[in-house]
């Protein structure tokens, strides 16, 4: 069995780089690129409906798109997830709608020019929000670094018209789990990006290993702020980079 070790992490320009430990095992950091973001910062497929998916180096994002008509007119909304480099995290409280694609942390883990992926959980799709490799390949994750989207952060802060600011007895969990060949993992891993007032604002590292291997990783999402209807807060989440070891000639 061969192991190969790729550090993901989306920057704005690609690096390779890597160092032989042992006949078994190869550590690699890569830097995968990815440019294909409109002049507002994000990407530029994001309201493609035949866009269901991206990848950004070797990993696979969902991605879907949803068109409503409204009053005469034709509007889409979008689910998954979509790569930004916005570095914008002031409130825009009045119009999140034309702002969704910002970290809080103002850029992505290699700072404010280093792009990142945005995340929107569909409430009404546990599913809406998956991880695979490109080659649909067996990986086992290490650590990933996630933060709130500044439209969460604010509505979390602040509250808006549809979700009330948090208070010391609110919670927001981003909820990963994983699955093999069809079968989910037994454990998961839960990320607060919001415990009480505390809401994160900065990238935080989330080890994830307990997951063990896997082909698709499955991201979701429980506020105490939520109705009939699902969450109330926004169900926004950012991630920036991921660790992983890529395993070939996987038997099961």
């Amino acid at each position: 069995m061969t192991f190969k070790h790729l550090i993901f992490a989306i920057l704005a320009t690609g690096a390779l780089s890597s160092c032989v430990s042992n006949d078994k095992k190869t550590d690699v950091e890569w830097v995968p690129s990815f440019s294909d973001f409109n002049s507002q910062g994000y990407w530029t497929d994001c309201f493609n409906p035949s866009a269901n998916q991206v990848v950004v180096g070797d990993l696979c994002f969902s991605h879907h798109v949803e068109s409503y008509e409204y009053d005469g007119a034709t509007y889409s909304s979008w689910f998954g997830f979509c790569p930004s480099r916005v570095n914008d995290t002031a409130d825009h409280s009045d119009d999140w709608t034309s702002h969704q694609w910002a970290s809080i942390a103002g850029g992505g883990v290699g700072g404010a020019d280093s792009p990142y992926v945005v995340a929107c959980w569909n409430t009404g799709d546990a599913n809406s929000c998956t991880l695979t490799l490109a080659d649909h390949g067996v990986f086992y994750p290490d650590d990933l670094y996630v933060t709130n989207t500044s439209y969460a952060y604010y509505a979390m802060k602040n509250g808006t018209a549809f979700s009330h600011a948090f208070g010391p007895d609110d919670r927001c969990l981003l909820e990963i789990t994983g699955y093999l060949n069809g079968v989910k993992k037994q454990v998961k891993v839960e990320v607060y990006l919001a415990h009480g007032t505390d809401i994160l604002n900065t990238w935080k590292n989330i080890e994830v290993s307990k997951l063990g291997s896997v082909d698709t990783l499955v991201f979701t999402m429980n506020s105490t702020d939520s109705g009939q209807w699902g969450m109330n807060t926004p169900a926004y989440f950012c991630i920036g980079s991921m660790g992983y070891t890529e395993m070939t000639d996987y038997n099961n």
